[in-house]
């Protein structure tokens, strides 16, 4: 839930600009391939359309016409290899990878692509979905795939579902991902998309169940095996957990809605919320999936400014066994940098793997204008804002290590997390003309894919081993 009233990405003329040309010009990616393309556009996209303004159109028509697709051109320190651009998943919103599996959603579509060969990613399956907003951090375990709607309707393959719950929910969509050519749309669930959704382990089955940021619960063991409906549960995870905020201290508002939810470990799930709630749906720590136990919370009261802060998205490394916990905040729409903007920080953590961590907050990141040479965006040229937004831990993050953060116009930062939270930025990619949405590493440990709301993915990799450099300098 946003600290304080803030803009949202819920009009989305800048965000779908590049989708916008991409479909007037006849290149749909929804027609490539043979797979059946959702005839017509949503109202959004129509006015989209209507409204695109001639610095994005120039825009596209340069990142159409470079050779390799990179765009009008990027800055990056010595460390960051940019290896290729992949425009057609313009624009993405987010992703996840499952093994040597790439799974992104768009406003546009949903897009799986085979990453065995980490630099060279290739689409094995497409499927037309027209989601208003916004299925960040992409629900799935490889086998059942998650598209959340926070609006009221979502169209998918000429199918609408129109949710009739409340207004902040919209629907859940659910594929079948198994055979990865064909992703299959399995259910369509009335009132259960929230903003974000998250995939729950229960019973030792993954993505069991789904927890929505708004507080949404549903079901959904028998998705892949009975085509019996699935209906939202009316309990609400989040507002549940309120008595046992208030009997473990908690004095500030109570949380209604998170931003996200992340699952460290089987069961166990650290919120992005103020504030930050370690909660648990296992039976042995006391919680069930409508009924979540709170094993403790974690705020940025002792940090220096902006005590509360909306929190965007939380990470805690190994699976909750890190000393270092991972937090990110997001201001939207912020033209200029300054103390309120959002945040990326860390916390300690005491007794990483008993049932009662403590989170001590220990240091803060924060983008600042620059020249672009000096890996930081001039002031003027911030449309989303100056602001960090997702973020991902490297594979061989233990109690400190590589993190990777994107921070729309900013680019994409690379992050050395020291033993004791301190930060030190040690790389960055970045395009001149941008909005980085999410970082997500291959499983080499080499290649990041970066999630870009204008460009589609940037391919890049990172060389820990190469400094970061001087001055860098315009590639195209």
């Amino acid at each position: 839930m946003p600290s304080r009233p803030r803009l949202r990405r819920s009009t989305p003329a800048v965000l779908l600009a590049t989708t916008a040309v991409l479909l007037a010009s006849g290149a749909a990616v929804a027609s490539l391939g043979g797979i059946d393309s959702t005839e017509g556009a949503s109202s959004t996209k129509a006015q989209v359309l209507a409204g695109l303004t001639a610095e994005r159109a120039a825009m596209q028509a340069a990142i159409d016409g470079s050779a390799n697709g990179s765009g009008p051109g990027y800055y990056a320190s010595d460390n960051v290899t940019f290896r290729k651009n992949i425009r057609e998943a313009a624009d993405g919103v987010g992703a996840r990878v499952v093994g040597n599996k790439l799974y992104v959603t768009t406003t546009k579509d949903l897009q799986i692509y085979d990453i065995t060969d980490p630099v060279n990613p290739v689409r094995q399956g497409l499927t037309t979905v027209d989601v208003e907003f916004e299925n960040e951090q992409v629900p799935t375990d490889g086998k059942i795939l998650g598209i959340s709607a926070q609006t009221s309707s979502v169209t998918t393959q000429a199918t609408p579902c129109v949710a009739d719950f409340e207004a902040i929910r919209g629907c859940l969509l659910l594929f079948d991902v198994r055979d990865a050519t064909a992703p299959k749309l399995v259910q369509s669930i009335k009132s259960a998309g929230d903003h974000t959704s998250t995939c729950i382990t229960v019973g030792g089955q993954t993505c069991a169940f789904m927890y929505g940021s708004s507080g949404s619960v549903t079901d959904i063991r028998t998705a892949l095996t009975s085509p019996a409906p699935i209906a939202e549960s009316k309990a609400n995870w989040i507002t549940s957990l309120h008595d046992q905020l208030r009997a473990q201290g908690w004095e500030g508002t109570l949380p209604t809605r998170t931003h996200h939810q992340t699952e460290v470990r089987p069961g166990q799930l650290l919120t992005a919320s103020v504030p930050q709630m370690l909660i648990s749906v296992n039976a042995e720590d006391g919680g069930s999936p409508e009924a979540p136990k709170l094993l403790a919370y974690a705020s940025h009261l002792a940090a220096p400014d902006n005590k509360t802060r909306f929190t965007h998205s939380v990470e805690w490394p190994q699976a909750g066994a890190s000393k270092i916990m991972l937090s990110g905040g997001e201001t939207n729409f912020e033209p200029t940098c300054g103390p309120d903007n959002g945040a990326f920080s860390t916390f300690t953590v005491q007794s990483g793997n008993s049932a009662s961590p403590v989170f001590r907050y220990a240091d803060q990141y924060k983008l600042k204008e620059g020249t672009y040479t000096d890996g930081n965006t001039p002031a003027g040229g911030y449309k989303l804002g100056c602001s960090v937004h997702w973020f991902q831990q490297h594979p061989t993050f233990k109690d400190g290590g590589l993190v990777a953060l994107a921070a729309y116009e900013s680019g994409t930062r690379f992050l050395d997390i020291g033993s004791d939270g301190a930060i030190t930025e040690k790389g960055f990619f970045l395009p001149v003309d941008s909005s980085a949405s999410a970082p997500h590493w291959a499983p080499d440990g080499k290649t990041l894919y970066v999630i870009d709301y204008l460009r589609g993915i940037d391919v890049l990799t990172f060389d820990a081993g190469v400094a970061k450099g001087g001055p860098a300098k315009l590639q195209r």
